[in-house]
């Protein structure tokens, strides 16, 4: 027998079988020269070592796993978005079909617009179009420039961005901000489409947004395209009900109904459909499904993927014919012409903010506004007010998007660009009297000038509707817009890359100062879930009054622009502030703003903000327990936070004064499942000139018992 009868192995142990016996899997006896099974089969005797497999260390086994656990978890998703595909026989065909679907669903169409780096990413976007230039551009190089000629100082907006990054990522932002949701694709729920579908249509939603025809989709529920979710369905069909489920579960995220809803997982699947419905023929249901994923990707800040969305939703219009007149006498006319006026509207905004070139031209398209279109005169634009399907409002207003193609066409156009300065400045005064007079068919009580001044009382913002908000900040966008076009002073240009005729510039200031001043009386309207709707204005807003301030820095508004910038900073911070707190799994998360003090007799009242953490809260009843010196409080229930007032006496010292609240939590059906005690010390140790003191209140400490 070669070698010895009992070889070493690494790791210590020795070999007790020969070739043959480890081959037949049989015991040996490793007798010498040769075992029995060797010798009775007249063959050598041999020992042949093997090379050991090295253990994986745990680690890696770990990563193993996940990865395993990814693959099947890819695969049951397949499964699913084919409930079929169990029934099929097992034949190469199929298996390769299966295999071809599977790169579709394993990739995630919808970044996950909560992470920091797609945060950043799209803050980068946004400033780019506000004065700044893109990054890297001679724009952004000649605005450090500009402001270190001016003020002396080194600003490097890249630099400052990398380091949020990197203090963000070391504050754990992963944990802060719940990122930990699926992104895979899921169809909706059958009961939640047709509810989805039955609130659209009982609520007067499609006179906003006239993104879905509701009795076709109800007749696709019927035919159960929702039972077969495989190639004998339209993709179009598909698509359109799962986006469409998607859009209404996120704009009503907070509705009982809509709680377990997964909005990213519907248009994850609505979205893997688009190159299966882009070689279909287009159809009213296909131009849907585009205009409802466009719809529910562009407030995430997403600006280039909804400008190709809006692209191809732009040309199915074209191939429809939505775009002229001629199209009411066809089935589901009105309903095409109203999907225009949609689109039309997000092509002008989108060319008014980001200076991109139009999808529509004017000239091709017929631009009669609907009969049915809600009057220039009336509040309803404004206000909130039931809304009715038979009268169309838009999210902007049709009249101010025709001045925004025209303000495009004459001012920022390549043929704009090329004009005298003579006639741009007398395109500026036109556009200016133009805007102005539609002010003037608004009604008195809604004109924008009225909202945007310091002085204005909380109470005139209390009706407004997001849409009237939106059109009051379109109106001062547009206005700076179109003063910014102003040629620049030829004596100035080597001095300020900002320099602008003095008539405009006193304008541009203005219109600066009413945006910033108008989102800070909106700013309940600010969260997580709408801060880039209002992201333009607001950005626009602080560079274009930085600019003003460091170019004229003797002008008698100085200290009141660098107030109001310093007030938009805690704004911010308060922001983050409630944000991060809710985030953080609090059953409950008490924001205390800087109390907003308004004369009441011979007292005032302080603000306090309460919102619940967990959407299934509802706050059933707050009691004040233990309210020292307050001599009365109340409770009035605005549209998205319960209000909570303190009203304390003249003269009163707030020193350290506690209060606890009692809430009861509710689930949706109203079931009690329990009570948080809150515990709030508001510390007053900020003084200032009026008898309470101008306190920035804090939370101080929070103490949950069930």
């Amino acid at each position: 027998m070669d070698g010895e009868p009992s070889a070493q192995r690494p790791g210590g142990r020795a070999r007790s079988a020969c070739d043959l016996c480890r081959r037949k899997k049989i015991r040996c006896d490793n007798a010498q020269p040769a075992c029995e099974t060797c010798s009775f089969g007249g063959v050598q005797c041999t020992y042949t070592e093997h090379p050991s497999l090295l253990r994986k260390s745990l680690r890696d086994q770990l990563l193993d796993a996940r990865a395993r656990i990814r693959e099947l978890e890819t695969q049951l998703t397949v499964r699913e978005l084919s409930p079929d595909s169990g029934q099929r026989e097992h034949g190469t065909s199929n298996e390769r079909s299966a295999t071809t679907r599977l790169p579709l669903f394993a990739v995630d169409y919808l970044p996950n617009t909560h992470s920091i780096d797609a945060s950043l990413a799209t803050f980068q976007a946004e400033i780019a179009h506000c004065g700044v230039g893109e990054p890297g551009s001679t724009k952004r190089a000649s605005f450090f420039s500009t402001v270190y000629q001016k003020t002396g100082a080194q600003l490097d907006l890249d630099h400052f961005l990398a380091s949020a990054a990197r203090s963000l990522g070391f504050r754990g932002p992963q944990s802060r901000l719940g990122l930990n949701r699926s992104l895979s694709p899921t169809w909706p729920p059958k009961p939640l489409v047709q509810y989805s579908i039955n609130y659209y249509s009982r609520s007067g939603l499609y006179s906003i947004f006239p993104v879905a025809n509701a009795d076709a989709l109800s007749q696709l529920i019927e035919a159960g395209v929702l039972d077969h979710q495989d190639d004998t369905v339209s993709a179009s069909n598909l698509a359109c009900l799962s986006a469409f489920t998607a859009t209404m579960s996120v704009m009503h995220r907070l509705g009982p109904e809509f709680v377990n809803a997964e909005p990213d997982a519907y248009i994850q699947a609505a979205l893997g459909l688009l190159p299966r419905l882009l070689m279909e023929t287009p159809t009213v249901r296909s131009l849907e499904a585009v205009v409802l994923i466009m719809t529910y990707v562009m407030p995430s800040g997403k600006i280039e993927p909804g400008q190709l969305l809006l692209s191809l939703a732009t040309r199915m219009i074209l191939t429809l014919g939505a775009h002229r007149m001629s199209v009411i006498s066809q089935p589901e006319g009105r309903h095409l012409r109203a999907l225009f006026w949609f689109c039309y509207g997000a092509d002008k905004n989108m060319i008014t903010r980001y200076n991109q070139s139009p999808h529509f031209t004017d000239e091709d398209c017929d631009l009669q506004i609907p009969d049915n279109y809600v009057l220039s005169s009336s509040d309803n634009q404004f206000f909130s007010r039931p809304l009715s399907n038979n009268e169309l409002l838009f999210p902007s207003d049709v009249r101010l998007s025709l001045l925004k193609s025209k303000v495009y066409h004459l001012l920022y156009s390549r043929h704009a660009r090329a004009l005298p300065e003579a006639r741009r400045l007398q395109y500026i005064r036109e556009l200016d009297q133009e805007l102005n007079d539609l002010k003037c068919t608004f009604p008195a009580s809604c004109w924008p000038d009225l909202f945007a001044t310091p002085s204005a009382p909380n109470y005139t913002f209390h009706d407004l509707s997001m849409r009237g908000v939106c059109l009051h900040l379109e109106f001062y966008f547009l206005l700076g817009k179109i003063h910014d076009a102003s040629p620049s002073l030829k004596s100035n240009s080597n001095s300020s890359s900002w320099s602008i005729l003095p008539s405009s510039a006193e304008l541009f200031h203005q219109e600066s100062r009413s945006i910033l001043i108008y989102i800070r009386h909106v700013r309940e309207f600010l969260n997580w879930h709408t801060f880039w709707i209002y992201a333009q204005f607001l950005l626009t807003g602080v560079f274009s009054l930085f600019k003003c301030i460091i170019s004229y820095p003797t002008a008698s508004s100085y200290e009141n622009d660098i107030q109001l910038l310093q007030s938009l900073v805690d704004m911010f911070a308060e922001l983050d502030h409630k944000e991060s707190a809710s985030t953080r799994g609090h059953a409950l998360a008490v924001c205390l703003l800087p109390p907003c003090w308004s004369q009441m007799g011979d007292h005032r009242s302080a603000s306090l903000s309460l919102s619940a953490g967990l959407r299934t809260q509802r706050v059933s009843s707050i009691e004040i327990q233990n309210s020292g010196t307050a001599q009365a409080c109340n409770i009035s229930h605005g549209s998205t936070l319960p209000r909570l007032n303190v009203i304390y006496p003249e003269g009163t010292q707030l020193g350290e004064t506690t209060f606890s609240i009692d809430l009861a939590q509710r689930i949706c059906n109203e079931e009690e499942i329990g009570r948080v005690l809150t515990d709030a010390t508001l510390p007053g140790d900020v003084v200032a000139s009026n008898p309470l003191g101008d306190l920035m209140w804090r939370l101080q400490r929070i103490k949950l018992r069930s």
